[in-house]
């Protein structure tokens, strides 16, 4: 399945090197309300020209800082309201710290909804990401299995669906596409720059099992 121009270039190198480029320029300041976020993750780099099919391949608009400014979530929530627009589905997947949750409130609009299995996780449990209780597993899968099937059956007004996570093996994310109607979008990295990121985060150093782990098992597109 294939993605439309405009989301192959948010999920492009150039693109993800500018955009955290400019959010440390920024200091983490939101240009629109003026709140500092520690987090980038929490910050957007917002097109004043929006990106269309027909100029996302011209560097001068797309790549251009000029055309770019920094917001935070919410005030990027605020800039967009869509209407009458068919629901998508796409499936976010990659290593640990590869950044699909940053490149996901990137593409995300307001009206979006967004299954990530971390912050169910961390929502059901109120525990830290890297902590999942195996005893309340079967009701953190029920509740995921419920949103899969509002998802598959467009079941509510949402406009586009975001599933994040690792999916390694190529016919685990296949199979779930396909049972879906969704498109793919890889969050590309390698191996060692998600090392890096952890090496630079707080998280615990077991996160270099995940990171291991998914790259022993991950099987491109084609193979």
């Amino acid at each position: 399945m294939s993605m439309d121009k405009v989301h192959l270039f948010y999920c492009s190198k150039p693109w993800r090197d500018l955009s955290y480029r400019l959010k440390i320029e920024a200091k983490g300041r939101c240009s629109r309300c003026g709140e500092v976020i520690e987090d980038f993750s929490q910050l957007i780099g917002h097109h004043k020209i929006e990106l269309t099919e027909d100029n996302v391949d011209d560097p001068n608009i797309s790549l251009n800082p000029i055309h770019i400014e920094i917001i935070c979530f919410n005030c990027h929530n605020k800039e967009h309201r869509r209407f009458g627009n068919k629901q998508h589905v796409y499936i976010v997947y990659g290593s640990p710290l590869s950044g699909k949750s940053t490149l996901v409130r990137e593409l995300m609009q307001h009206g979006d909804i967004v299954l990530d299995m971390d912050a169910l996780w961390q929502a059901v449990t109120f525990q830290p990401e890297y902590i999942k209780p195996k005893n309340v597993r079967f009701n953190v899968f029920k509740i995921r299995d419920d949103i899969l099937d509002q998802i598959k059956t467009r079941y509510g007004q949402w406009y586009d669906a975001y599933i994040i996570g690792g999916y390694p093996d190529k016919y685990e994310r296949e199979r779930l596409a396909q049972s879906l109607g969704a498109e793919f979008i890889y969050c590309e990295s390698t191996k060692e720059e998600c090392i890096k990121r952890l090496e630079q985060s707080n998280k615990p150093k077991q996160w270099l099992e995940y990171i291991n782990d998914w790259w022993e098992k991950y099987s491109p597109p084609g193979q």
